[in-house]
């Protein structure tokens, strides 16, 4: 590990996860992505090859940049397996998205082989190595063998990965050998206050994540206020109706 580094308690693979003391910044994006590549990988300022940075825009919450070390006798599949990508979060999204499960749940993904491995963190992203493929158009979707190799990947996941079937636990087996770090809440409201909008149930769950987000929401005019009042009552009744429904997995 780089003297540069550090733990941060979440394991990838048995090993402590890499912790980078660095900022992604959006108005430095040339310099900031150059800064992690070459803590995370020293090696690639030496030697023959420019390393070469390649911004993806089909996400809309985060930044994603592909970082290839373009050495001259690679071919393509061998420069774009050693390529990583960089994804620095979006502002404000950890309102919405609880990033340290997110990183726990990447993790537990790929140790069961369903996800690229994690290679860094740093403190406002992840690194990973980068999978070659192609996004999916909405035309796409619709071609059978598109929508059947979904169906069947999901099943893979459904299949391996550890998850608490009943019972007010967590959705991730707490043994799964994946620590689960709690996220800092971003508002007043405590994870019992999330969580009592289904009692029972694993957590998290579709309902509790919409509860996290309508609290989110701000409250700073009558308008803003009313429209949340309308939101929570949608999903109480929304609950009500949709989440004691058995589901394919038998727990609604």
């Amino acid at each position: 590990m780089s003297p540069h580094s550090a733990s941060n308690g979440i394991y990838q693979n048995g090993n402590t996860l890499r912790q980078l003391p660095l900022c992604y910044k959006n108005a430095e994006s040339q310099a900031s992505a150059l800064e992690l590549v070459l803590t995370l990988f020293p090696d690639w300022g030496r030697g023959e090859g420019e390393i070469i940075f390649i911004p993806f825009t089909d996400g809309i919450t985060n930044t994603l940049i592909k970082a290839v070390k373009n050495r001259p006798v690679y071919s393509e599949e061998q420069l774009d397996k050693e390529a990583v990508l960089i994804r620095a979060y979006g502002n404000g999204t950890e309102v919405l998205i609880d990033r340290e499960r997110e990183t726990t749940s990447h993790c537990l993904l790929a140790q069961h082989g369903l996800a690229p491995p994690l290679l860094a963190r740093f403190e406002n992203g992840l690194i990973y190595k980068f999978i070659r493929g192609q996004v999916c158009t909405s035309a796409d979707l619709q071609k059978e063998p598109i929508w059947r190799g979904v169906a069947r990947r999901l099943a893979e996941w459904h299949a391996l990965l550890p998850i608490v079937a009943h019972g007010r636990k967590s959705a991730i087996k707490e043994d799964a050998g994946v620590p689960l770090v709690q996220s800092p809440l971003t508002s007043s409201h405590t994870p019992d206050k999330i969580n009592a909008i289904t009692p029972g149930k694993p957590v998290p769950n579709i309902w509790t994540v919409m509860q996290k987000w309508i609290f989110a929401l701000p409250t700073n005019t009558k308008a803003k206020l009313d429209q949340k009042a309308i939101l929570q009552q949608e999903l109480s009744r929304s609950v009500a109706e949709l989440s004691n429904t058995p589901g394919l997995g038998g727990n609604g």
